[in-house]
């Protein structure tokens, strides 16, 4: 029986180094490959968001100012 138990425990320690060695690794590799393409997204994203921003307020200008043209025409303010 012991024979039997120490072929296991040694088959399982050599699982627990391949999985050490080979997986681990590489899923440390694919997480840092992920945030660096996480990184380059939110940067892309972030100058969108300015651009957009930008934009929106000059549409914003655009409408207050056309609407005080239009209340200065309808009630003659001068």
């Amino acid at each position: 029986m012991p024979d039997k138990n120490e072929a296991e425990i040694i088959r399982l320690q050599k699982d627990v180094e391949t999985i050490r060695d080979n997986h681990i690794v590489h899923i440390h590799d694919c997480i840092h490959r992920v945030e660096d393409v996480m990184k380059e997204n939110k940067a892309f994203f972030i100058e969108r968001m300015d651009k957009l921003d930008s934009k929106i307020f000059w549409i914003m200008g655009f409408s207050v100012t056309t609407m005080l043209s239009v209340i200065v025409a309808l009630f003659g303010i001068s």
